[in-house]
């Protein structure tokens, strides 16, 4: 499917060249990311960060275990109170493994966080270095060869304003 927008988007663009020049570059992000050292911080601080929470997460799973086999092999023998008492400890556990699942991994969750903290400010490095390359080079568009994404276009390109000017004066999409 990438590929094939690739080939899309290309064909789109020799078609055009006919009319004008359209000067298009590509990189390949993941190479980027590979190779520039920031990146390469953020991400092992990254790393770093999710094996410390993994291995939390793993300590618990690892108590609940226990108590389960614990509850499991006295529950024949053991009073009522006592009964109780580890039903209530082991779903409290339960209830806190999975709080702490979405506190920490979940969508809003503190690796997601971090990982905004750390690559956040080389990403935008990256897109402004792309920004510059892009102008100074006189690019119209630069694609993401990886991602098979544009990561800078000429704002003189951009036809949202048209579009949505169209659509309001056709009377469809009136905000």
């Amino acid at each position: 499917m990438k590929k094939f927008f690739i080939v899309l988007l290309l064909a789109t663009f020799s078609a055009s060249a006919a009319y004008a020049q359209v000067k298009l570059g590509y990189i390949n992000s993941d190479q980027i990311l590979l190779e520039f050292e920031e990146s390469l911080d953020a991400m092992s601080k990254l790393e770093a960060e999710n094996k410390r929470l993994q291995e939390e997460y793993q300590k618990m799973q690892t108590r609940m275990i226990e108590l389960t086999q614990e509850f499991e092999k006295k529950k024949f023998v053991a009073t009522e109170t006592w009964k109780t008492q580890k039903q209530t400890e082991i779903e409290k556990l339960g209830s806190e493994l999975q709080n702490y699942q979405m506190e920490k991994f979940g969508p809003q969750g503190e690796i997601y966080r971090k990982e905004s903290e750390y690559l956040g400010p080389v990403l935008e490095k990256i897109n402004l270095i792309l920004k510059k390359v892009g102008e100074e080079g006189k690019y119209d568009y630069i694609m993401d060869g990886a991602k098979g994404v544009i990561v800078y276009a000429d704002p003189k390109h951009d036809l949202t304003n048209t579009v949505l000017y169209e659509l309001r004066k056709s009377g469809t999409g009136n905000k």
